[in-house]
């Protein structure tokens, strides 16, 4: 999608033309200004693992009648599954500062203009031109991103939404995510420009799938193994598969003993069930008449 805007002034070093301002799906791949990004040392994917996994850990473990003893078991398996969320956030992050040409934003809810979002209903994001709407409006809705990405060389803003899986959202949950992030996208410049004192040129949004399954860029969909070519940098995907190798590790590891605490459990148990000292239980009846102990 295009969003052609006027702006008065025009950051040094920007587009020839200060007349355009575009804003929507990320759609280019590779430029001429793409730095090589630097391996993650293991230190740096260490210390990411280890901040996550203490979270994980520390994961509340609440009484549940399905699952019984196993019940700390199921609850770190399901912190470890948010918290991988929030993983390949940070490694994305990491990887994002690591390169000169790009930084991050502080991430600050961001008014959604239900004008945009009614236009976006009614007219393909690729015919859409010449369109603004202001910052300063009320809204009773907003959007925070989960990262604004700046890239200094083309003075341009990426709005990054990180799905752990995809494949868990019905389509018409993804598409309500994406008129968001559009919608927030057609205001972003000047919000930027008013509350975070940068000025961009273009601002465009994505979503990304860290499960990376679902690619589907004309919709502004991507797999996290396409980070490089939507960062516009090099290295990033390695180190990101890196932080998660050692964070799998890691929970698998801490699955194995917990396991290995319950069968050490189990194993007791069976030892004095099948103890000569214990009693036998009753034979069940395979049929008969219906017996209540209240009623006989």
């Amino acid at each position: 999608m295009r969003i052609d805007r006027w702006h008065p002034r025009r950051p040094e070093g920007a587009w020839p033309s200060s007349t355009k301002r575009l804003a929507g799906y990320r759609r280019q791949f590779r430029s001429p200004e793409a730095r090589p990004l630097q391996e993650a040392s293991e230190a740096d994917s260490d210390k990411l693992v280890d901040e996550v996994m203490k979270a994980a850990l520390a994961g509340e473990v609440r009484a549940d009648i399905t699952f019984g003893a196993y019940a700390s078991l199921f609850s770190f398996f399901r912190s470890a599954v948010m918290q991988e969320g929030r993983l390949v956030e940070m490694a994305i992050a990491q990887a994002i500062q690591r390169n000169d040409h790009l930084k991050l934003l502080p991430t600050k809810a961001m008014p959604i203009v239900a004008a945009a979002q009614e236009m976006l209903k009614r007219t393909p994001a690729d015919e859409i031109t010449g369109v603004r709407f202001p910052s300063r409006v009320h809204a009773a809705e907003t959007y925070k991103p989960d990262l604004v990405v700046v890239n200094r060389t083309r003075h341009s803003g990426l709005i990054l939404d990180i799905k752990r899986s995809l494949g868990s959202y019905r389509p018409q949950q993804i598409d309500r995510l994406r008129f968001r992030m559009l919608a927030v996208a057609a205001i972003a410049p000047e919000w930027i420009a008013e509350h975070q004192h940068t000025l961009l040129v273009a601002v465009e949004t994505a979503i990304v799938d860290a499960a990376d399954e679902v690619s589907d860029p004309a919709r502004g969909v991507f797999r996290l193994s396409e980070i490089d070519a939507l960062l516009e940098t090099e290295g990033a995907a390695d180190s990101i598969r890196q932080v998660r190798e050692v964070f799998s590790q890691r929970v698998q590891m801490e699955l194995a003993r917990r396991c290995g605490a319950f069968g050490a459990e189990g194993s007791g148990t069976d030892r004095m069930a099948s103890s000569p000292d214990s009693a036998a239980p009753e034979a069940p009846r395979r049929f008969g008449y219906a017996r209540r102990s209240n009623l006989h």
